[in-house]
């Protein structure tokens, strides 16, 4: 028996891992339980006394042996020890939950929704029976894992782990350090009377003019959006195309909008498309964008930067006081 060396573990920090499993009837977790029962577990460590056997590191082992396919000597024992020490920062966590007075409710039954709603996915026992083979695990087991997740989620949201917290001078000083460049684009409102290949010369002439009659209404006054439901032929309903850069639409559409002013209204003008009308409702010049617009980004960013570094020190800090050993296979 070994102890667990706290100088020189190289903290990685607790893996937030989605468990694509699928749950049996509750009669058949029951059963699976007392199978478990009847067939004790191998004891790979002990976090202050409580101990971790195989089958809790199961799901670990299968991702870490995936990570390590392409080595040779000694991938499985490292793949071992690397699954182990992820299930120790877990159940240090889930220790946690439990000693101090917090606000968690019981998971269990939000464990079993989970398991069932995943049941109704996948479809068939027998998928849920290669499920269980693949990873060597009972239907109770894969609860009582999905059970401690849980459990340990609400921890770490209880202890504002999940979404730290971000000053407004940080996103701000991350802005500007940041290029944030943009190109120009315009918002457009937008009308097509759409033009076959094959079109007579005359019918051709007469979707022209339809076009000219349309437009004349809205530079007297019509609601373009109200024009464009009832006639125009893009996917757009309501004739909005929202913000486009240059070589979004054809290079002769480009050519005419991006020479409009704020609130005109373009000249009827033809593409391989057929004929448009188009309207500029902004003008976003090319340069910085502004920091209104991407603050919200910054603010993510910078929360999925921070997040598991702080659940690192946390668990470094659980580790600290907690009493581990690990067992050797010999």
């Amino acid at each position: 028996m070994t102890k667990w060396s706290k100088k020189t573990h190289n903290m990685t920090g607790y893996l937030v891992w989605l468990l694509p499993c699928l749950a049996l009837t509750l009669s058949a977790c029951n059963e699976q339980r007392e199978t478990l029962m009847e067939k004790p577990e191998k004891i790979l460590a002990k976090v202050n006394g409580t101990p971790i056997v195989e089958y809790q590191i199961a799901m670990e082992l299968h991702q870490e042996l995936r990570k390590h396919k392409n080595l040779r000597v000694g991938s499985t024992d490292t793949a071992k020890k690397n699954a182990l020490k992820k299930v120790i920062e877990q159940e240090l966590l889930y220790q946690a939950s439990q000693a101090r007075a917090l606000d968690i409710p019981d998971m269990s039954e939000k464990a079993e929704e989970t398991l069932q709603s995943i049941q109704t996915r996948l479809g068939s026992e027998e998928r849920f029976q290669d499920y269980l083979k693949s990873y060597n695990l009972s239907a109770g087991q894969i609860l009582a894992i999905t059970k401690r997740k849980l459990t340990m989620d609400e921890y770490l949201k209880n202890q504002g782990l999940v979404t730290p917290q971000i000053s407004e001078e940080e996103v701000r000083s991350s802005y500007e350090q940041m290029p944030f460049k943009r190109d120009e684009s315009l918002h457009l409102k937008h009308i097509l009377l759409n033009v076959e290949k094959d079109t007579a010369p005359a019918e051709k002439e007469k979707i022209h003019q339809k076009a000219k009659e349309l437009r004349q209404m809205i530079v007297d006054g019509a609601d373009f959006t109200e024009l464009a439901k009832k006639h125009s032929d893009s996917s757009e309903v309501d004739g909005d195309l929202g913000y486009i850069k240059r070589d979004y639409m054809p290079a002769a559409f480009d050519e005419v909008v991006f020479s409009l002013k704020k609130g005109e209204v373009s000249a009827v003008f033809e593409t391989q498309f057929g004929y448009h009308i188009a309207k500029l409702m902004d003008k976003r010049p090319a340069g910085k964008t502004p920091y209104e617009e991407v603050r919200d980004f910054i603010k993510r960013y910078l929360q999925n930067q921070r997040k598991p570094q702080m659940i690192a020190a946390h668990i470094e800090e659980l580790r600290s006081k907690a009493n581990i050993e690990i067992f050797d296979e010999n």
